[in-house]
């Protein structure tokens, strides 16, 4: 649970090394990413696997809806809100909510997930697969610290992110696959603020 909202959830930092970028596949993930923010809201539900050699995997769906930066991530009894302003996590199973501001995260908002590859990156063609039905040209992102991730590889369809894979040093691996994307629709702003009286009884903590 804790590798998805490592990937979709908090900032990524600078990355140090020069980067080797291959020009085609660049403008490629840069039209994705200029179509993305010029939705001024929109909606996606995703499957994701977590595999670890040895381990059984886990599988689930997830939902977000996002206006601008602010967004609502639903993964199983896990919801996170970013509200503009603070980053709440929310665990129905464990009853504890744990407040953080943006500028402390480390990973990735599902609202910026598509602007990884500008800093920190190697980025090359992987080919292409289909994925769903749909032909997808595979871009491969690949830390230029080697503390990082093993690799990235995004799958693209029609200037849309279809699958996102991040392969772990340790054999792991996360699989993010689009399942339905909606663009400018009317998000309710009830799911973009937190409201604590909600959640009586959780364990409230501010990192």
């Amino acid at each position: 649970m804790k590798k998805i909202f490592t990937i979709v959830s908090v900032c990524i930092a600078v990355f140090a090394g020069a980067q080797k970028i291959d020009p085609a596949a660049k403008k490629i993930l840069d039209n994705v990413s200029s179509k993305l923010e010029q939705s001024t809201t929109f909606y996606i539900k995703f499957s994701y696997l977590y595999s670890v050699s040895g381990e059984k995997s886990a599988s689930q769906t997830g939902h977000i809806y996002a206006a601008g930066e602010k967004y609502h991530l639903i993964l199983g009894s896990t919801t996170q809100i970013f509200d503009g302003n603070k980053v709440y996590t929310i665990s129905d199973d464990d009853k504890e909510i744990t407040a953080s501001d943006k500028a402390d995260g480390k990973a990735l908002s599902p609202t910026s997930i598509l602007n990884l590859y500008k800093q920190g990156f190697n980025i090359s063609p992987a080919g292409t697969k289909i994925i769903d039905k749909k032909k997808c040209t595979l871009i491969k992102l690949v830390p230029t610290d080697a503390n990082k991730s093993k690799s990235i590889i995004l799958a693209i369809a029609n200037n849309k992110l279809t699958q996102v894979t991040e392969n772990y040093n340790d054999g792991g691996s996360l699989v993010l696959t689009v399942k339905d994307f909606k663009e400018n629709l009317i998000v309710n702003k009830s799911l973009l603020t937190f409201d604590k009286e909600k959640y009586n009884g959780y364990a409230y903590t501010e990192l």
